[in-house]
């Protein structure tokens, strides 16, 4: 059985006109495993952010956490609960590699999920105002921060920057030039406002400031929680039933009670099993 766990959004939501920021989840489970490599193939990776946190966030504020509350979590907020469900699946510790874009050489980077999560934030509201000069005349923008549902109703786009412009699209919802109420934005606008929606959700998108140790060339890369999540809780081919097997017979557990272990805890015992001198070899591979 997995342990709920409270969590603090870097955002939060409004509810009744009260900032709610507290929210509980609980670590993913064999059964979430099994529902990504047999149920969620055909989902767009937005919508499988959706899925895994409506299976494991059970609340957000005092109320249940349901499809809709999750899909109007900001960008941010999704990407930290994300990260605090990929350190409950397999510790702080975070993996990865990078490939330096001037010389191409592979980089394995170790990074820690406490110093990923950003702060709350000082003074989150429910939308924003702000100002720009666009082509020498002044544009009002009132714009919210892009949510789940925005982040899905885009993912059908054909390429980076027509899901951009249906984003901005989604979020703006009033401009004027020099007062008088206009449809649309300028390119220079939609730049501005989408560099203040970037500034106002930190959480939404991390940059990993590296330099190359082969070429010394400093750059920058993102990095996507949900994939690096996603990639490591979908099982290959048969190693999931692999692990049940080696457990149940070991341990006589059934397969119910093997799948709802919490990832990390099944880890262990599998450890535990690898070290046992008594396991013939290769009984666990």
């Amino acid at each position: 059985m997995s342990v709920a766990r409270a969590i603090t959004l870097p955002h939060g939501v409004f509810a009744k006109g009260r900032l709610v920021r507290d929210a509980e989840l609980r670590a993913p489970t064999g059964w979430d495993e099994v529902y990504l490599a047999e149920e969620a193939g055909e989902l767009t990776g937005p919508e499988r952010t959706t899925a895994v946190l409506e299976r494991c966030v059970t609340r957000v504020g005092a109320e249940r956490a349901t499809v809709p509350a999750l899909r109007s979590l900001t960008a941010g907020d999704r990407e930290a609960i994300l990260l605090h469900l990929r350190a409950a699946a397999f510790g702080d510790r975070l993996s990865c590699v990078v490939d330096c874009p001037e010389c191409g050489a592979r980089m394995d980077v170790e990074l820690s999920v406490a110093e990923l999560l950003v702060p709350p934030y000082a003074d989150p509201e429910e939308r924003y105002e702000t100002t720009f000069t666009a082509d020498g005349r002044r544009c009002d923008v009132s714009f919210r921060l892009q949510t789940g549902a925005d982040l899905e109703s885009a993912a059908g786009a054909a390429d980076v920057e027509d899901a951009a412009r249906r984003l901005l699209e989604l979020c703006v919802e009033s401009v004027t030039v020099d007062g008088e109420t206009t449809d649309g934005l300028a390119v220079d606008a939609g730049r501005d406002v989408s560099a203040a929606m970037a500034r106002l959700d930190p959480q939404a998108e991390l940059w990993l400031v590296m330099t190359c140790p082969e070429c010394e060339q400093a750059f920058s890369a993102t990095l996507d929680a949900a994939r690096l999540l996603l990639a490591e809780l979908t099982p290959a081919g048969d190693r999931l039933y692999q692990e049940v097997h080696a457990l149940a017979l070991h341990y006589h557990w059934s397969e119910r009670e093997i799948l709802g272990l919490d990832v990390r805890r099944r880890r262990r015992y599998l450890e535990l099993l690898a070290d046992d001198p008594a396991q013939p070899e290769g009984a666990l591979a």
